[in-house]
Protein backbone atom coordinates (compact mmCIF):
# COMPACT_ATOMS: atom_id res chain seq x y z
CA UNK A 1 0.00 0.00 0.00
CA UNK A 2 0.94 3.49 -0.70
CA UNK A 3 0.86 6.03 1.86
CA UNK A 4 -2.07 7.84 0.49
CA UNK A 5 -3.76 4.26 0.98
CA UNK A 6 -2.15 3.62 4.25
CA UNK A 7 -3.16 6.76 5.71
CA UNK A 8 -7.06 6.84 4.28
CA UNK A 9 -7.33 3.28 5.48
CA UNK A 10 -6.55 4.13 9.15
CA UNK A 11 -8.73 6.76 8.84
CA UNK A 12 -11.83 5.11 7.39
CA UNK A 13 -11.19 2.74 10.20
CA UNK A 14 -11.75 4.97 13.03
CA UNK A 15 -13.76 7.86 11.45
CA UNK A 16 -16.10 6.65 8.32
CA UNK A 17 -17.52 9.51 7.47
CA UNK A 18 -14.22 11.64 7.52
CA UNK A 19 -12.90 9.41 5.43
CA UNK A 20 -15.67 9.69 2.83
CA UNK A 21 -15.23 13.55 2.91
CA UNK A 22 -11.60 13.30 2.40
CA UNK A 23 -12.24 11.26 -0.72
CA UNK A 24 -14.78 13.18 -2.21
CA UNK A 25 -12.60 16.39 -1.56
CA UNK A 26 -9.62 15.24 -2.77
CA UNK A 27 -7.94 17.33 -5.65
CA UNK A 28 -10.20 20.27 -4.71
CA UNK A 29 -10.14 23.25 -2.28
CA UNK A 30 -12.39 21.66 0.09
CA UNK A 31 -10.09 19.00 0.70
CA UNK A 32 -7.59 21.82 2.35
CA UNK A 33 -10.80 23.77 3.84
CA UNK A 34 -11.32 20.42 5.73
CA UNK A 35 -8.65 19.77 7.18
CA UNK A 36 -7.99 23.07 8.04
CA UNK A 37 -11.25 22.56 10.28
CA UNK A 38 -9.93 19.20 11.64
CA UNK A 39 -6.89 20.06 12.47
CA UNK A 40 -7.84 23.53 14.58
CA UNK A 41 -10.16 24.54 17.02
CA UNK A 42 -12.70 26.80 15.84
CA UNK A 43 -15.49 26.29 18.09
CA UNK A 44 -14.09 28.77 21.10
CA UNK A 45 -13.99 25.74 23.20
CA UNK A 46 -12.18 23.25 24.67
CA UNK A 47 -12.81 20.18 22.41
CA UNK A 48 -11.71 16.07 23.45
CA UNK A 49 -9.50 15.94 19.59
CA UNK A 50 -8.86 13.28 17.44
CA UNK A 51 -6.08 9.92 18.51
CA UNK A 52 -2.56 11.33 18.20
CA UNK A 53 -2.39 8.68 15.01
CA UNK A 54 -5.14 9.85 13.51
CA UNK A 55 -3.78 13.40 13.67
CA UNK A 56 -0.63 12.09 12.13
CA UNK A 57 -2.84 10.68 9.28
CA UNK A 58 -4.44 13.54 8.35
CA UNK A 59 -1.13 15.89 8.19
CA UNK A 60 0.88 12.84 5.84
CA UNK A 61 -2.58 13.07 3.65
CA UNK A 62 -2.37 17.12 3.77
CA UNK A 63 1.12 16.76 2.87
CA UNK A 64 0.38 14.51 0.00
CA UNK A 65 -2.68 16.88 -1.56
CA UNK A 66 -0.50 19.98 -1.38
CA UNK A 67 2.52 18.21 -3.01
CA UNK A 68 0.18 16.73 -5.74
CA UNK A 69 -2.01 19.90 -5.89
CA UNK A 70 0.22 22.62 -5.05
CA UNK A 71 -2.51 25.61 -6.42
CA UNK A 72 -4.71 24.38 -3.31
CA UNK A 73 -1.73 24.67 -0.73
CA UNK A 74 -2.47 26.93 2.00
CA UNK A 75 1.27 26.43 2.98
CA UNK A 76 4.02 24.49 2.18
CA UNK A 77 5.50 22.04 4.29
CA UNK A 78 9.21 21.85 3.97
CA UNK A 79 9.87 18.12 3.94
CA UNK A 80 9.11 16.15 1.17
CA UNK A 81 6.50 13.28 1.35
CA UNK A 82 6.54 10.17 -0.29
CA UNK A 83 5.46 9.65 -3.83
CA UNK A 84 1.94 9.75 -5.05
CA UNK A 85 0.55 7.80 -7.10
CA UNK A 86 -2.77 8.35 -9.43
CA UNK A 87 -4.94 5.68 -8.78
CA UNK A 88 -4.07 5.44 -5.14
CA UNK A 89 -7.32 5.45 -3.30
CA UNK A 90 -7.70 2.26 -5.57
CA UNK A 91 -11.15 0.82 -4.28
CA UNK A 92 -11.16 1.90 -0.66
Amino acid sequence: MSALQDNYQLVLEAYPEIARKIKFFWGNQEFTDLMNELLTNTRGHQREGFPLRVVASFITLQQLHDQVFPAFSERSYAPKVLSYRPSAFGDL
